[in-house]
């Protein structure tokens, strides 16, 4: 994998020469140093950084049941395969709980 900033570095320099060779007249310079350009930027872009790999969902969250936030007994307890990537983006994960006394349901940060 090349490093990003060396090559933005070797662009930049190379553009300013390219920008005197454009004032001095010499067309024909320019031409092929601007095809070089192109070509180290668009081989650049090509390329695609490696992606994070992606952290496993867990299998069940540390305590499986909890006090339930509306009854406040303990008895909010975790529904076995409902795991889900939470949907605020912040990778983490989330469990649907249900309340075995008042029935309230939620979703719930695990992990």
């Amino acid at each position: 994998m090349v490093d990003t900033s060396s090559v933005l570095k070797s662009v930049r320099e190379r553009i300013a020469e390219l920008a005197r060779l454009a004032e001095a007249g010499d067309a024909e310079a320019a031409k092929k140093l601007a095809a070089e350009l192109t070509r180290e930027i668009e081989s650049a872009l090509e390329e695609k950084p490696a992606a994070a790999p992606k952290r496993s969902a867990p299998k069940a969250p540390r305590d499986d049941v909890v006090k339930c936030p509306r009854c406040t007994l303990r008895s909010f307890t975790f529904q076995k395969g409902t795991v889900r990537e939470m949907e605020d983006g912040s990778g983490g994960f989330e469990a649907r709980f249900h309340c075995t006394s008042c029935g309230h349901e939620d979703w719930r940060g695990i992990g």
